[in-house]
């Protein structure tokens, strides 16, 4: 009985003992994966962002001020009235 009893009680300290070891050696994996969860995390949240303004930009599409702004900004069109001034210094 009291074998038995010994026997027990060292498979239970292996066991736990071999629990600990292994926690510990893993706690370096565990630290990495957390901040690769963050740094992920941040990029879904940029990127997110990124889409709102994208999907913004989308909507705008075919309005009058979409229109004028393409004109202005990629074809260098200017209203009739307007005086276009140009800074040669850049």
């Amino acid at each position: 009985m009291r074998r038995s009893s010994l026997i027990t009680k060292l498979i239970i300290l292996t066991v736990m003992l071999f629990a600990v070891v292994t926690i510990v050696a893993l706690q370096p994996r565990i630290s990495a994966l957390k901040a690769e969860r963050a740094a992920l995390s941040n990029e879904i949240a940029d990127l997110r962002q990124a889409n709102r303004y994208t999907q913004i930009r989308i909507d705008s599409l075919g309005t009058d001020e979409s229109a004028i702004s393409i004109a202005r900004e990629k074809l260098g069109f200017a209203f009739e009235d307007e005086i276009i001034l140009i800074d040669r210094s850049r």
